[in-house]
């Protein structure tokens, strides 16, 4: 029997943690819930978990501090984390965490969104892992399997992330609206370029890596 996948739910709203927790139990999920990021990281320092969601606009740490507080620890720093909010993301927030998340979803949520976007991670997520866990490490060193995974999971939820994210700018002495706008997206797309030649080089040394489904 597979064992059940365990997610911790970080969020201050109390009627968000109860549908949250039901809606993901009712899947057949394992959910422990947080009210606090000081709740949560006691919770990562004694447990493991498969995901954690986390909502962005708390007090007195939002989502973005707590993110940092997570990857800090360790039980915490290869723990997959997709923000969950009703604050839609910023394309200046995408540049800044977009690297360690593993994806967002915006409130308010059925229980069939919630539930089919957190089996849609898993499917993705354990399906890149379960390949590249098959190549041989007499082929390509682990490190260099772990650095083909990380860039890999980036570019993909950077590329969603950027989609969907919000343009905000505000003119200046130095720029109007529309530049600011065309140098968040510039910066974006320099990210996923950078990315995407790291990633291609790596499989033109290690041609195996072009079997892995991404």
């Amino acid at each position: 029997m597979t064992e059940k996948k365990k997610i911790l739910i970080i969020d201050d709203e109390a009627v968000f943690r109860k549908i949250l927790k039901e809606d993901l139990s009712y899947c057949g999920y394992v959910c422990k819930t947080a009210e606090s990021p000081s709740e949560g990281m006691r919770y990562l320092k004694t447990d493991t978990f498969d995901l954690i969601l986390l909502d962005i606009m708390m007090e007195p740490l939002d989502g973005w501090d707590t993110l940092d507080l997570i990857k800090s620890l360790t039980y915490g720093y290869e723990t997959p984390v997709i923000m969950v909010s009703s604050k839609k993301m910023d394309l200046v927030e995408v540049i800044r965490y977009g690297e360690r998340l593993y994806g967002y979803m915006a409130k308010p949520l059925t229980r069939e969104e919630i539930c089919a976007g957190v089996y849609s991670f898993f499917r993705w997520y354990e399906s890149l892992h379960e390949a590249a866990e098959k190549i041989s490490t007499d082929s390509v060193p682990p490190e260099d399997i772990a650095l083909w995974l990380d860039l890999s999971r980036q570019v993909r939820v950077i590329t969603d992330l950027r989609a969907e994210a919000a343009i905000i700018c505000l003119p200046d002495l130095n720029r109007t609206e529309e530049e600011c706008r065309d140098q968040l997206n510039a910066q974006v797309d320099q990210m996923i370029r950078e990315k995407r030649s790291k990633l291609e080089e790596l499989e033109q040394k290690y041609p195996v890596l072009h079997t892995i489904p991404q």
